[in-house]
């Protein structure tokens, strides 16, 4: 009896998809050689993380994928949340997997790997069209392009005379192997010797792996391929409503060329309201060499926009004012100087209450209410080591270790200070570098570091434009060669003025909404109790920290030094090639 209708739900759906792959084009357009592959011959594999708020993301693009096929009367496709199906470490280096994903999907039914981030989402019919350009059976890659303009250290300097010769993929608007292709790449690392180094920028690093210095393959360009094409991602819909939006693309076609068949949003995700700025304690790591150039910098930018702030240094300054720790400058790691805070933050009376720790350098340069959104998606009940993540020694699946770059902000939760103290994580010596000893002990404790893209170690010249110009960044790092108060007038002030106005705005209003939410009616005299005694107190005890921040317990063991003049950095590729050699052997030795 049900048939027939299944049999017309059938032909909406064969219609529908006709409609979105161009199926009813003019007959008159030239076509080009068509290379159809079906949805169940692409395996997705989604660039996720363990963190609950990122491991629900993913979970969304998966959920969207299979919605559009199910939509669309496809085979359900072959979908991989890449921390779930590979949970050891440096899984998001995706090198070391490459002969992982040889065994898997080479010599299958599959033609293509495509790959993507957790905020990133693609029209599936739109994807199937594109790929009717491209031969499976030759060694494609393919991605939105993205090219230096000028020489960076992110980049090791690579291509210095020419840095826009080389394109690397935008991973954000999502990126495809072809399994021939992919077969080549997993024996390659299999057969060829490899050294611990050092991930700092995977996208260009496993483009460079798969040019193989002009001996392999180079990345094609896909114009369909976008990101920075949509504010935000739109909330999860019903089979209905999803199929609503599918028609009216379809109906959309024939009017347009055409477009793109990936999207990633510019804003930055909120879950719900922002972090206060009483739940967040600022670290500055410093030392006296730059208490009169840059933490005036940091003063008059964005610790205007804080309530809690210490200013860490080997010598008092109250002009500043700073923590004392008596303990010299070293010109290298701050391991010492790092624990000091963890130290200070989990003992100190008057901080015990703060969620989140916020360590910076004091030639960071960040917008405190961007970082208040961000940390919204993230329970501060948890363990949380947030950042820039580099990786170091992941040459086989599992190897290695990742760790925060301390330039751009490092971010944790007080139970992760305290997992770390807790485990006797420690320096070997006061100049060891307190982001890789932290990484190594987050791994050796059983907890991840997760990472944002929003916080970056070096300065925005050193990041290509159209990558800075689809995300609203948090935070940049180093005055080298560079006017600081220029970059935070640039990328962070007006946003932090109107956006703080926005936020001291909503917390009054959250203030009186709880205020009146605290008025309790007697059921029997209709009386009134207020919960302004409770204000009140809230008040002085704020009052009371403000004007005892500066006078921070200073009586500690642990050390603290400020890394060396931005004057004396690196200022040529030489020179920075020798450092980066010289820091490598002392990161094996670790």
């Amino acid at each position: 009896m049900n048939k027939p209708a299944n049999m017309a739900v059938n032909l909406n759906s064969v219609l529908l998809f006709f409609a979105l792959t161009g199926y009813f084009a003019v007959a008159s357009e030239s076509k080009p050689e068509d290379h159809s592959v079906s949805v169940k011959e692409i395996v997705f594999i989604i660039r996720s993380q363990k963190q609950s708020y990122h491991a629900e993301r993913a979970k969304l693009v998966k959920a969207d994928i299979e919605q559009q096929c199910r939509i669309l009367g496809l085979d359900q496709p072959k979908i991989v949340i890449l921390s779930d199906e590979y949970p050891e470490s440096g899984q998001w280096v995706l090198l070391p997997l490459l002969p992982r994903f040889q065994d898997a999907y080479v010599k299958t039914k599959y033609k293509w790997i495509f790959f993507c981030e957790d905020e990133t989402r693609v029209k599936i019919s739109g994807l199937l069209e594109v790929l009717k350009r491209f031969d499976p059976n030759e060694r494609w890659f393919l991605g939105k392009e993205l090219r230096d303009h000028e020489a960076t250290i992110i980049h090791h300097y690579k291509f210095h005379n020419n840095p826009s010769v080389f394109a690397f993929p935008d991973f954000e608007a999502g990126w495809l192997l072809s399994v021939p292709l992919l077969e080549v790449l997993g024996e390659r690392w299999v057969s060829e010797e490899r050294h611990m180094d050092f991930t700092i920028d995977v996208k260009h690093e496993l483009a460079l792996f798969i040019w193989d210095e002009n001996n392999g393959v180079k990345l094609t360009h896909v114009p369909e391929l976008c990101s920075g094409n949509r504010e935000s991602n739109d909330p999860a819909k019903d089979d209905n409503e999803a199929k609503e939006m599918i028609e009216k693309e379809a109906e959309m076609i024939p009017k347009r060329k055409a477009g793109c068949v990936t999207s990633y949003p510019t804003e930055i995700p909120q879950c719900g309201h922002p972090v206060s700025k009483s739940n967040l304690y600022f670290a500055v790591k410093t030392c006296e060499k730059f208490h009169k150039t840059r933490v005036p910098v940091v003063k008059e930018t964005w610790a205007k926009h804080t309530e809690l702030i210490t200013y860490f240094s080997e010598k008092a300054d109250s002009s500043i004012p700073t923590i004392s720790t008596g303990i010299p400058n070293t010109q290298r790691g701050h391991c010492g100087k790092t624990f000091y805070i963890f130290n200070h933050f989990m003992t100190d009376p008057w901080l015990k209450k703060i969620p989140w720790l916020v360590i910076t350098d004091d030639d960071t340069i960040l917008s405190v209410p961007r970082l208040q959104r961000m940390l919204s998606c993230y329970n501060p009940d948890e363990p949380q080591f947030i950042g820039e993540r580099y990786g170091f020694g992941h040459t086989k699946s599992g190897w290695g270790f990742d760790y925060i770059t301390g330039g751009g902000g490092m971010v944790f939760s007080r139970p992760a200070v305290a997992a770390m103290l807790e485990n006797n994580c420690r320096c070997l010596s006061d100049a060891d570098p307190d982001d890789m000893i932290i990484g190594a002990c987050v791994k050796r404790i059983g907890h991840s570091i997760t990472h944002s893209p929003l916080l970056h170690q070096a300065r925005p010249d050193d990041y290509v434009p159209a990558f800075l110009q689809h995300q609203t960044p948090v935070s940049f790092h180093k005055h080298w060669n560079n006017d600081p108060y220029q970059v935070y007038k640039d990328w962070f002030a007006a946003d932090d003025i109107e956006v703080d106005l926005e936020l001291d705005s909503t917390d009054l209003d959250i203030e009186l909404a709880e205020e009146m939410d605290a008025v309790v009616e007697d059921d029997h005299h209709n009386l009134v109790i207020s919960a302004d005694i409770d204000s009140d107190l809230s008040l002085e005890i704020d009052a009371d920290l403000d004007s005892d921040k500066d006078d921070l317990d200073s009586d500690t063991d642990f050390d603290i030094d400020q890394e060396e003049n931005s004057q004396e950095e690196i200022h040529s590729s030489d020179e920075v090639e020798q450092d980066m050699n010289e820091g490598k052997s002392s990161h094996i030795e670790l």
